[in-house]
């Protein structure tokens, strides 16, 4: 009966241990998630099982693996962005909204390499890595 257990400092702890388990949970998600996005086995746009061993690259400073037809469609997309994209190779549904969705998972894609790259996030991957 000498040692008397503080209740406050208990529940403090139960506390501060429930909110690193939820937290922890939330950045395995959150882990998982960014590292299937950048998976080199698979097709960054479509998702699809990569068979050939070095997949075509958007370029080094985005370095996102594609698939055969995806490639071509990256290509194309990137000579209609130029302005050298004449109807040599296009289809009906290569539109401005095509052009748009191209655009925007293109800044995606680089937002993403950027975020994954940044001191914050490698600060957090460092963080979890030493639990």
């Amino acid at each position: 009966m000498a040692e008397v257990i503080s209740l406050e400092a208990r529940l403090r702890k139960q506390r501060e241990e429930s909110f690193s388990q939820e937290k922890k949970k939330r950045f395995d998600a959150f882990r998982s998630t960014l590292q299937c996005i950048s998976c080199p086995m698979k097709c960054a746009k479509c998702g699809s099982q990569l068979e050939v061993p070095q997949p075509h690259m958007v370029s080094e400073a985005l370095p996102l693996g594609l698939c055969e037809g995806c490639w071509e469609e990256y290509r194309l997309y990137e000579r209609v962005a130029a302005g050298q994209g004449t109807e040599e190779g296009r289809e009906y549904y290569h539109n401005e909204q095509w052009l748009s969705v191209w655009k925007s998972w293109l800044e995606y894609q680089k937002s993403l390499h950027y975020y994954r790259h940044s001191k914050e996030f490698l600060k957090l991957i460092e963080e979890f890595s030493q639990d």
